[in-house]
């Protein structure tokens, strides 16, 4: 059992002894993980990410990985962008409701996310900074429909599709999975 349990924990960690021998492994292409030291299952570390104005502490709501070592944080008002280094600079802003679950695109030009309090689903041009509503008339509701003709009960989790063609919203107060065309 033993022996077992050593080759999983070689498997889970990469290393081919104890802790002392690991190195970091890479999070991203190219990425060795400054902020996030050694490739543990399991292990939890708090990061210090350093804003605009200094050390960043919001109530986070979601978070989404730009698949090149930087990654996107979702404020109650704002939307983040956390370079590899763990600076943090703001991508746009929501004067109404806010930034919930996230969505990159996969070539990472388009954030889509789910605003839980206006029940509306959101594009964001990474590029740009530009807020668009893509779908949800904004007041509680189940219906299908195409842009504001559609409406959503407390949206809040978001996945984009591979072709980046649809999101897939969890409709949390209608307890239901729903597809949005982008």
């Amino acid at each position: 059992a033993k022996m077992a349990s050593a080759a999983r924990k070689r498997a889970r960690t990469g290393g081919a002894g104890g802790e002392a021998d690991e190195e970091p492994v890479p999070v991203a292409d190219g990425f060795e993980a400054p902020i996030f030291g050694a490739r543990v299952v399991g292990q939890v570390t708090t990061l210090a990410l350093e804003g605009e104005d200094g050390p960043l502490s919001l109530c986070q709501d979601g978070v989404a990985s730009d698949h090149a070592g930087a990654w996107y944080v979702a404020t109650k008002d704002s939307l983040l962008h956390v370079s590899a280094a763990g600076r943090v600079r703001t991508v746009a802003t929501c004067e109404e409701g806010g930034f919930f679950g996230l969505a990159i695109s996969p070539d990472g030009s388009m954030l889509f996310e789910a605003d839980f309090d206006t029940h509306e689903i959101r594009r964001v041009e990474v590029a740009k900074g530009e807020v668009t509503t893509i779908a949800g008339s904004g007041t509680t509701g189940s219906a299908d429909g195409v842009g504001d003709a559609a409406q959503f009960d407390c949206p809040n989790g978001i996945a984009i599709s591979p072709d980046s063609s649809a999101v897939f919203v969890a409709d949390c107060g209608n307890r239901k999975i729903r597809r949005v065309e982008v």
